[in-house]
């Protein structure tokens, strides 16, 4: 009887080992799936050129998906869910870029660029310098991205999700000067606590209720 019960004990003791390193496997690995399945949701959104530059530069494929820091694909996936739940349609339409790609997305574009030539006067007669900077979408850190039809009032409403709901961990730092640039709100950082949220646990914008569409509808 006694070496019943101790090969019994031994049995649970096993159980309980096993089941706590498939529990501490399975926090370990909680990033990693988190950031596939940002990468996932991403892929899946409609992308496409936003027309606002002389050329179509494709910075939206999936190599561009493929190329974002891990941890803001996975908080940006979220985000961008979330939106399209309460309020409707939304498309990616550039993601992370090379520095030939951001000279690309620079020719004639209309908004702010960081990869654009610009002269600066220093304080020797003659002498200019020119600059060139650094996009954040150069550092996998930053996505455009376009709600509904692309209007004043779509934006508007697409950056105010963003204030309203900081559990996702994205901003749109310039506001109107660049509607559609987003990036993390902290560098690094998955917002796990976001992930697969309802729409009932997210706070709509106030100004609109559903993005518009160009589709037509029946």
């Amino acid at each position: 009887m006694g070496g019943l019960r101790t090969r019994c004990g031994l049995a649970v003791f096993a159980a309980l080992v096993c089941a706590s390193h498939a529990s501490g496997s399975e926090v370990e690995n909680a990033p990693v799936a988190l950031e596939q399945r940002g990468l996932a949701l991403l892929k899946k959104l409609p992308r496409e050129w936003s027309g606002t530059s002389d050329r179509d530069c494709k910075t939206y494929e999936d190599k561009n998906i493929d190329r974002l820091t891990r941890s803001f694909a996975a908080s940006a996936a979220e985000f961008l869910l979330a939106f399209k739940q309460v309020h409707g349609a939304v498309t990616v339409t550039s993601a992370h870029r090379t520095a030939e790609e951001q000279t690309c997305v620079c020719i004639g574009e209309k908004g702010p660029c960081a990869g654009r030539p610009r002269v600066v006067k220093t304080k020797k007669k003659g002498r200019r310098v020119v600059v060139r900077g650094i996009s954040r979408h150069q550092l996998g850190i930053a996505l455009d991205v376009r709600p509904g039809t692309g209007s004043e009032s779509e934006f508007t409403c697409l950056q105010e999700f963003a204030r309203l709901n900081p559990q996702f961990g994205v901003r749109f730092p310039l506001g109107k000067r660049d509607y559609p640039h987003m990036e993390p709100s902290t560098v690094g950082t998955i917002k796990v606590a976001a992930v697969g949220l309802t729409p009932a646990l997210v706070t709509p914008c106030t100004n609109m209720t559903i993005m518009l569409t160009h589709d037509h509808v029946d």
